[in-house]
């Protein structure tokens, strides 16, 4: 039994390690550092003695995938992500793939597994963008435990690139016209009065559904003419915005002075029931609770049919507000900063294709600023 340093090729300045142990030998390449191989040599050498006097702990048994999935869950995810991230994620496991390898040694996974339960999934008519979150989860599953010692390698990486089921391109967004706009609104106002500021809120901010639920009184600046967004609702639970950020939102004089008449109001009931309002969030339920999200979409859903207007997601709301921004020559960078965003390169892949991309009278102008150029001559016909 022994271990070696020397140079492979002599003068090469490059150090090996040679490990010769019960009759196997292997050669490991470490640099050019010969103080670093040796240190290496004596580390390796230590083990090989532990090992033979038995006094090397024996290998721990690899948990099965479902176990290493319960560790990045609960000990990963749940921590440092959202609530409805974990939930989301939890599901895709227990449908998609506990099922199959749940009781398999994460360390027995080999990339065919990870394949065929991929192309199971897709032939269950699910769309390459659910694929891709099976993959997603699984990967990260793996990588958690490669960060634990567990396993070398994570398999899933390159399958689906390999499988052609990369997402879909991001469907074209339909929002609404300004008239159609115009409509919902008034149809809300005669029917569902009591949601009108909410979705008028949102139809002039572009505001997600859950920071429109987390907003509170003095979120708003009256005199700034801005609200500012720090935080989400959802499920009566408050988390921070979905990009961790908080960012400011202009107001216009139609938002601000029906959302006075709002807090006007509320204060008029407070006073009825012997409390102020003070700081407590805007949009309330009739019985002064968080809105449900699934009520609010609800009710846009009921507003939508009561007006004739075609069915859209809630989500198009911020979307229409992006969209009339930009058509009517809003900066980029401008809607980027009312949305969040994370960078103007998103607002842009999203809403590119509404952002002028040409006005003739400025490329008329071009011609304006050159001088006169002399007009082209027919040419000479030359006479036989």
């Amino acid at each position: 039994m022994g271990v070696k340093v020397r140079e492979k090729s002599a003068g090469s300045g490059v150090w090996w390690l040679f490990i010769d142990h019960n009759g196997q030998r292997k050669a490991k390449k470490v640099g050019t550092d010969k103080k670093l191989a040796l240190e290496a040599a004596k580390k390796i050498e230590a083990k090989l003695t532990l090992g033979d006097m038995g006094l090397k702990d024996p290998e721990k048994k690899a948990p099965t995938f479902k176990e290493a999935a319960d560790l990045w869950l609960h000990g990963y995810i749940k921590p440092l992500r959202r609530e409805t991230t974990f939930e989301r994620y939890s599901d895709m496991l227990k449908r998609h793939v506990l099922p199959t390898l749940g009781s398999t040694p994460i360390n027995e996974i080999a990339r065919k597994d990870v394949r065929e339960l991929l192309l199971s999934v897709r032939a269950k008519g699910l769309s390459k963008a659910s694929v891709c979150l099976v993959r997603d989860v699984m990967s990260g599953v793996f990588n958690h435990a490669i960060d634990d010692e567990i396993i070398e390698v994570n398999p899933v990486l390159g399958v689906v690139k390999r499988l052609n089921l990369s997402r879909d391109k991001q469907e074209e967004v339909e929002p609404l016209t300004k008239e159609e706009v115009g409509l919902f609104l008034e149809t809300c106002k005669q029917n569902r009065p009591e949601y009108y500021p909410l979705f008028l809120t949102a139809f002039r901010t572009g505001m997600r559904l859950g920071e429109l639920l987390g907003l509170k009184w003095g979120d708003v600046d009256w005199n700034g003419k801005f609200i500012r967004v720090s935080r989400s609702a959802k499920r009566g639970k408050i988390t921070p915005t979905k990009t961790g950020k908080n960012r400011r939102v202009d107001m216009s004089d139609q938002l601000m002075n029906v959302l006075k008449g709002l807090q006007t109001q509320r204060k008029r009931e407070a006073l009825k029931k012997g409390h102020g309002v003070a700081d407590g969030f805007i949009f309330l339920s009739r019985e002064d609770e968080i809105l449900s999200q699934n009520t609010v979409r609800n009710v846009f859903k009921g507003i939508l049919r009561k007006a004739g207007l075609r069915d859209i997601r809630l989500h198009e709301t911020r979307h229409t507000f992006a969209s009339l921004l930009l058509t009517d020559g809003q900066s980029p960078v401008y809607v980027k900063e009312q949305l969040g965003h994370s960078s103007i390169q998103m607002t842009v892949d999203i809403y590119g294709h509404l952002i002028p991309s040409s006005n003739r009278d400025a490329v008329n102008r071009l011609d304006e600023t050159q001088p006169s150029a002399t007009q082209p001559q027919p040419a000479k016909i030359e006479k036989a």
